[in-house]
């Protein structure tokens, strides 16, 4: 048996207009799928049938509140976390003291001459703020042990971020400097 095969020719009147004559084969339809699914049958009948979620393979058990995959698989829980005793402990560590050098730090970045005077705190000592009245009114709660700690703790920050501001200056300077020598030596 002989199909009929398709032929086109095409007239070559002008080079502007080109007409298409043939015969065209009708396509054959595609075949119909029928699938039976108990689950699809009633839930079909109970109008529960989305058709996303049956095309991307979720299963609709019950009600929308219990359809998590966690509320099912109650046996399958992970074993609970070893005992407190072979647990590391964890300490909560103050936040850094807010100090004018940090300040000048990161406005430094915005400023630059910030960071000349950040650099400057190297040289002043840091003290205990004068007492006004005579029952010390900087921190009274605390005894005079905790003071000179807090001094210390702050006088350290300080310093910290003071020499940040020493090294950002510095870097600044040297970056400053080879810009200013590559257009001196472009411009020669």
């Amino acid at each position: 048996m002989s199909s009929p095969v398709a032929s086109t020719s095409v007239s070559t009147a002008s080079q502007s207009q080109r007409t298409i004559t043939g015969a065209h084969l009708p396509l054959p339809s595609p075949m119909r799928v029928i699938v039976h699914d108990s689950r699809s049958a009633d839930m079909a009948e109970q109008g529960l049938i989305n058709p996303i979620d049956d095309f991307f393979g979720y299963t609709f058990n019950s009600s929308r509140t219990q359809d998590s995959r966690h509320d099912r698989r109650v046996s399958e829980v992970p074993p609970p976390y070893a005992e407190e005793s072979g647990l590391p402990e964890y300490t909560l560590h103050a936040p850094e003291p807010v100090t004018l050098a940090m300040y000048l730090f990161k406005f430094g970045f915005l400023f630059p001459p910030f960071w000349l005077f950040g650099a400057f705190i190297l040289l002043s000592p840091l003290r205990e703020p004068p007492a006004t009245t005579p029952s010390s009114a900087w921190m009274p709660e605390k005894t005079e042990a905790e003071k000179q700690e807090i001094i210390a703790n702050m006088r350290k920050i300080e310093v910290k971020w003071a020499w940040r501001c020493v090294f950002a200056l510095i870097s600044f300077i040297l970056v400053a400097c080879g810009v200013g020598i590559a257009i001196w030596a472009a411009t020669k």
